[in-house]
């Protein structure tokens, strides 16, 4: 039996919701009739993969909002920095 992680992406009464869950089941197939079953909305997307020790808090969530626009990663590089001060 494996722990598969669902992320769900659907309409909330015209916002976007967002949710996580688990499912305990023996295959890809199962998990995803569970995962269907369980949807928080009649229309939604969702992602199943199977959990591993890879992943870290917070990374279904983040990806979700990146996926729906809500998070832009426009992080500096601390190294443009050095290599301005090299010239």
């Amino acid at each position: 039996m494996k722990v598969w992680i669902v992320e769900y992406i659907y309409d909330d009464g015209g916002s976007v919701g967002i949710k996580t869950s688990k499912v305990r089941a023996p295959d890809y197939e199962t998990a995803r009739q569970f995962a269907v079953g369980d949807a928080p909305a009649v229309d939604f997307v969702m992602s199943l993969h199977p959990e591993s020790e890879d992943q870290f808090l917070g990374t279904p969530g983040i990806r979700a909002r990146e996926m729906t626009g809500k998070v832009v990663n426009e992080v500096p590089d601390p190294d443009d920095d050095l290599e301005d001060e090299d010239d």
